[in-house]
């Protein structure tokens, strides 16, 4: 990414601040952290929540095998022609909330996933909206499948470590603004 991309993916993170929840994209090192615990070479179907402007879909499509499926959920509609724009096979875009996830995994006749990968902003939306969210991943992710998630708070840690059998907490300073990671195992 040069210079001038990441300005302007920076003018549009802010433009939708509510939604997105941050002011510049994810560092390489947070992508690392975040996607780190993935076995691709098992990986079947992977739902991303809130991509955004896609620097982690870019990632997860790069090390995913050619049989994978990646199920994006994204609300903002500039995002959205942003990742459709990737004209990627294994990639399926739907503008909707993330608490519909089975609901398109029917259409997809999936009936669970390996991963779900997400960068809510959790602490930017609704307590009931996170319940739903958070229970919809669980119901639709494999015996022993992860949640991945990233945020700039602990405001939701309390959230996961009912929902999972597995909750891990990593940092990462090599971002902006510093992330926790939590990797959660069902």
């Amino acid at each position: 990414m040069n210079s001038r991309f990441k300005f302007s993916d920076s003018i549009n993170l802010i433009k939708s601040i509510r939604t997105s929840g941050t002011i510049t994209p994810s560092s390489k090192s947070l992508i690392k952290r975040l996607l780190g615990p993935i076995d691709f070479d098992s990986a079947k179907c992977i739902i991303e929540l809130g991509p955004g402007n896609g620097c982690v879909t870019s990632a997860l499509l790069k090390r995913m095998p050619s049989d994978c499926v990646l199920i994006c959920f994204e609300v903002n509609n500039d995002f959205v022609a942003q990742l459709n724009s990737l004209n990627e096979p294994r990639l399926h875009v739907y503008n909707v909330c993330a608490s519909s996830i089975r609901e398109i995994l029917d259409k997809h006749d999936i009936a669970e996933v390996d991963y779900v990968v997400s960068s809510l902003p959790l602490a930017l939306i609704d307590d009931d909206v996170v319940a739903n969210i958070l229970a919809s991943v669980k119901f639709n992710l494999r015996e022993g499948g992860r949640f991945l998630q990233y945020q700039y708070s602990l405001k939701n840690y309390s959230d996961m470590k009912p929902m999972f059998s597995d909750v891990k907490l990593r940092f990462t300073l090599r971002n902006m603004p510093p992330a926790f990671v939590y990797d959660c195992v069902k």
